[in-house]
């Protein structure tokens, strides 16, 4: 298989994982934040497709984002996959002990850090992947300029419920435009 083909299945896993992320958000506006089919399908599965689809997405246009789009690249594939860890201890151990509040409070030991570990390398990975996006021009602006919006949006409060929907939509459209190339790039082949 060349890898062309390998870079273009990795932008559909981007849009099933962006489809799964948006899912989320009616989801949980229905159901309430954190229910069991919200986490499983937007929370693990969409995060699972993320990762593999910003492998693609970064693998289309790496020759054009040079070292800045690589470090952008491995810091949002870390952030995500630790959002993938954290959901995944969210559902099967507060599902178990039926307290989903607990991670919303301050949390003890290595937790925080963690968060804080993955909401710092999230918000780098994103400007960073946003604005080596933008400058290749080979993906939507749109998204690579939402990529760098999305850093700012849990800060403006009534988007909060919407902020699943908004990520899967970056993912949507990123991964669209590397899966509907049907020659990716003819260095890559």
């Amino acid at each position: 298989m060349l890898l062309s083909n390998v870079i273009r299945w990795l932008g559909l896993c981007a849009v099933l994982g962006g489809i799964c992320r948006a899912i989320m958000t009616p989801l949980e506006l229905i159901w309430g934040v954190d229910n069991t089919v919200a986490l499983l399908i937007g929370g693990i599965t969409g995060s699972i497709f993320i990762i593999l689809g910003t492998v693609g997405i970064y693998l289309y246009q790496a020759e054009k984002t040079g070292i800045l789009g690589f470090v952008g690249f491995l810091m949002t594939c870390l952030g995500n996959v630790i959002v993938c860890s954290m959901v995944s201890v969210s559902l099967f151990v507060n599902t178990a002990l039926i307290q989903p509040q607990l991670l919303e409070q301050d949390l003890p030991g290595p937790i925080g850090f963690i968060r804080m570990v993955m909401m710092i390398g999230m918000s780098l990975g994103y400007i960073l992947l946003g604005y080596v996006t933008l400058q290749a021009k080979m993906l939507p602006s749109w998204a690579g300029g939402l990529m760098i919006l999305f850093v700012i949006l849990p800060f403006i409060s009534f988007l909060g419920d919407y902020l699943a929907a908004v990520w899967g939509l970056i993912y949507i459209g990123l991964g669209w435009s590397v899966w509907s190339k049907p020659n990716v790039s003819e260095s890559t082949a």
